[in-house]
């Protein structure tokens, strides 16, 4: 099959042949696929009456070019927009390139988008058929497999009602048991549609690996590092259209989750950065000091051994918080005081400095300007995005709100990391030991 893209001449995707090419079941070169953006629908329309150029272009893939040997397990991973989507629409010829070659070697099955061929007024049974047969199955293959994807969506029930009759989790069950059920030589599918509850999904996922383990050959494309590097042989990392790396499914699983936590930290600090600066404002103006204006928070950091602000910590590591203030008090006995809230700013850990008896005026006086910094040894908070609210205080019984002399909501923010493959989102993640116990 040929066709020819409108900029850029003539797109070949081409079934691969001849004994030195039998082993390899895709190759991709020199891929490309560009979109023309409008700023407004009538600039089109200008475009088509006066043949001038009225639109930029988005290049959602650049000159990916690769391999994938038969039988082998290869995972496509990146961010959001990177581009894998559009690629694997390529290979599975849902979607005509702007520049470069396809070949495929086999029977290919994708999937890619759910609900191909499904029709609301008819039953669940008969768009099995009608869904089955739009993937490349013969009436009697997708015939043969109504009693296992009846038995798969677990919709046995209902399974001769008008399919607009389901709820939207039933109707993503079937379509994604029907696009399941095929036995290709060659099979490309997005993680992201296995939908339904947890338990569903498992099932899903279970069958996936199934066909990983059947000698197919795989293009799986997902955001879990973990995944990949337990299904795939290989891994491609795609960012902004470009392939970064192919190779080991493990190294590139792990380099990719390198770099969103690198990400991740950059953001951290800058944003870490932007709320010291709102600190040392609002202090100055006062209006989160209370009993006076003569003592504040300058800054709150996520810091390393050395002294050096971080952005991520890791599961298992110290971690460490240094409040800085300047100023004096007339009060004596103060002590610094911070809370640790999740992303959805739940109060998950807290350290009050009177409980360890520490003083900031131990020494007798208060240093104008000072820092104390607060060690957790082992961090045991689960993956996710963390804040710091600190605040200075005299201590007094009881407590009351005078007792605050200056707090800052939200000073610092970092994000925790698991060293692990496996992600959580656990608030509490501790260490374990554990033993095994006979019954015997």
């Amino acid at each position: 099959m040929e066709t020819l893209s409108e900029d850029q001449g003539m797109i070949a995707s081409l079934p691969l042949g001849g004994t030195a090419q039998s082993s390899m079941a895709i190759r991709v070169t020199g891929l490309g696929k560009a979109y023309r953006l409008y700023r407004q629908p009538l600039d089109f329309l200008k475009e088509v009456i006066t043949g001038k150029p009225f639109h930029s272009e988005h290049w959602a893939l650049q000159n990916v070019s690769f391999e994938v040997p038969r039988g082998r397990v290869v995972g496509v991973i990146g961010p959001n927009g990177a581009g894998k989507s559009t690629l694997l629409k390529i290979v599975a010829g849902l979607l005509d390139a702007t520049t470069g070659r396809v070949e495929v070697a086999g029977r290919l099955s994708a999937i890619l988008e759910l609900g191909t061929g499904f029709h609301p007024d008819v039953s669940g049974r008969e768009n099995i058929v009608l869904g089955g047969m739009c993937l490349g199955m013969t009436r009697a293959e997708i015939e043969a497999k109504v009693p296992w994807i009846i038995e798969f969506s677990e919709l046995a029930e209902v399974i001769d009602q008008p399919f607009r009759t389901y709820s939207s989790g039933m109707q993503a069950r079937l379509t994604f048991a029907t696009a399941i059920s095929v036995d290709p030589e060659i099979f490309i599918v997005d993680e992201a549609l296995a939908a339904g509850d947890a338990a569903f999904v498992n099932k899903c996922m279970k069958r996936v690996r199934q066909i990983c383990e059947s000698g197919a050959t795989v293009l799986f494309v997902s955001h879990s590092s973990g995944l990949i590097s337990e299904l795939c042989d290989e891994a491609i990392w795609i960012d902004k259209g470009r392939v970064l790396m192919h190779g080991n499914a493990q190294r590139v699983g792990k380099a990719y989750e390198q770099s969103v936590w690198d990400q991740e930290e950059a953001r951290n600090l800058r944003e870490t950065k932007k709320l010291s600066l709102a600190i040392e404002a609002t202090a100055e103006t006062g209006k989160y000091e209370l009993g006076g204006n003569g003592l504040r928070i300058t800054s709150v950091e996520v810091i390393d051994a050395d002294g050096n602000a971080l952005g991520v910590v890791k599961n298992g590591q110290p971690l460490r918080i240094r409040i800085s203030w300047a100023g004096t008090t007339e009060h004596n006995q103060i002590y610094a005081s911070l809370r640790i809230d999740s992303g959805r700013l739940q109060a998950v850990a807290g350290i009050e400095g009177y409980d360890g008896g520490v003083f900031l005026d131990a020494d007798g006086a208060l240093p104008s300007r000072g820092s104390v910094v607060y060690e957790i040894p082992e961090l045991a908070l689960g993956e996710g995005q963390y804040f710091v609210s600190a605040g200075l205080c005299r201590h007094m019984l009881p407590k009351g709100a005078d007792a605050i002399l200056h707090y800052v909501e939200k000073a610092a923010q970092f994000s925790v990391s698991r060293n692990s493959l496996w992600h959580f989102t656990y608030i509490y993640d501790p260490k374990f030991t554990c033993k095994i116990e006979s019954a015997e």
